[in-house]
């Protein structure tokens, strides 16, 4: 192609072509130049419009995306370890800049005073429904304020939750559970699946009064407990999986407040009856800073709220005679 090109230039300059002439002639050709060029690209940067439009508004290829960066930073891990970069807001230092010294860690109940502003004039906890994740991370998780969302609607009952937990969590029922409080068992012979029978046969005894309170925490488990316990409709795509799940039953049994250790970003569902809840502030904002805020969390509710700036407990005063109290709790790695 170049050398019919050199050739056809060379006839031209023997023929002593005008300027204006040459320009005539290699019109059609320049045309053609210029549009393979904008086709060129175009197809190099379609493919990028496109994948930056899914990016933004589809929320599953954005998850997967993610999911696979992911596995592939845990493969460069024996080659580069980049954990340290994981929190830093900058991948290049600065020479002449220092790293402010770290006070000592928090502990459980304790949360930095300068939260203490965001909590110390609410009178009540807020309602919402119909809600997206993204409206209620700006409007109260970021502030650390707790909401109940009221349109949740995953309700479950005892004898379905007991179907679903045999039928498809076997390793579920094979597992160790963590914060386990039961009447049903002493603790040493405490296992799922003892457990399971346990209620099965006191099913026959509508009059025997127990509870159980569990948590998952072995990763086999809480995988298991995800086919049985149901996301909100509201709960992202892209946000992490719950790293731990807890399990509440309470059948005709009333329970006094009871703080359990739950951190990250916690989705309290009520799936059946009710809970009387307590989010109680962290020191120093427990000192006449903040209130407590108690309240009932009926069947089809749920409570979220980040343990940053509160402790939760939870009891049952007037438990339903026709009903058990049921709830599951999530707890997410929350990392903005």
């Amino acid at each position: 192609m170049e050398k019919e090109l050199e050739q056809f230039l060379g006839d031209c300059r023997r023929q002593q072509f005008s300027a204006k002439e040459m320009h005539t002639i290699c019109q059609p050709l320049i045309w053609q130049i210029r549009r393979a060029k904008a086709m060129r690209w175009l197809l190099l940067l379609l493919p990028l419009l496109v994948a930056y439009l899914l990016w933004q508004y589809c929320d599953a290829l954005a998850w997967w995306l993610s999911a696979v960066g992911r596995l592939l930073l845990v493969q460069l891990l024996p080659y580069w370890d980049w954990t340290p970069h994981y929190q830093g807001k900058c991948l290049i230092r600065r020479g002449e800049q220092r790293e402010a010294e770290q006070g000592p860690a928090l502990g459980r109940h304790e949360t930095l005073w300068e939260n203490c502003v965001l909590c110390e004039s609410l009178e009540g906890i807020a309602t919402a429904s119909n809600v997206s994740y993204s409206m209620l991370e700006s409007q109260f998780l970021e502030r650390g304020l707790p909401v109940i969302v009221t349109d949740v609607d995953l309700e479950a009952d005892l004898d379905s939750l007991l179907w679903l937990i045999g039928e498809s969590a076997p390793e579920m029922i094979s597992s160790e559970p963590c914060d386990v409080s039961s009447n049903l068992l002493l603790r040493k012979l405490f296992s799922m699946d003892a457990a399971l029978q346990k209620i099965r046969s006191l099913q026959a005894q509508p009059s025997t009064r127990w509870h159980l309170q569990l948590r998952n925490c072995q990763r086999r488990a809480v995988k298991a407990s995800r086919l049985y316990l149901k996301r909100p409709y509201f709960y992202p795509l892209h946000l992490e999986p719950y790293y731990s799940s807890w399990l509440l039953i309470s059948y005709q049994q009333e329970r006094p407040q009871t703080e359990i250790d739950v951190r990250g970003l916690i989705f309290v569902q009520q799936l059946s009856g009710h809970f009387e809840l307590v989010l109680r502030p962290k020191n120093p904002c427990d000192d006449g800073l903040c209130p407590s805020l108690r309240m009932r969390l009926n069947a089809g509710e749920a409570l979220v709220f980040s343990t940053d700036l509160w402790l939760l407990s939870y009891g049952l005063q007037k438990p339903n005679p026709k009903q058990s109290s049921i709830a599951s709790i999530f707890e997410v790695d929350w990392q903005l």
